[in-house]
């Protein structure tokens, strides 16, 4: 996968992490009870996992290349 594509690609799922936590924390409905409680804890989970992948995504460094140093260049 090309660089750029891989980088819009994490950005993409970045901020739909980010959008999934703030529904969850600003918008979402707090009186939620029994099972979907944990539906909501679930999609907590899943929206940290986005941002995760998203950023590994972005930082996305092969095995086989030696990582450069910073300030040579």
């Amino acid at each position: 996968m090309d660089k750029g594509i891989r980088r819009i690609a994490g950005i993409v799922m970045m901020v739909a992490g980010i959008a999934l936590g703030a529904w969850l924390v600003f918008g979402a409905p707090h009186d939620w009870e029994g099972n979907v409680r944990l539906v909501k804890m679930a999609m907590g989970l899943a929206a940290t996992g986005m941002i995760t992948g998203g950023a590994r995504l972005i930082f996305w460094q092969p095995e086989d290349e030696p990582a450069g140093e910073a300030g040579v260049g």
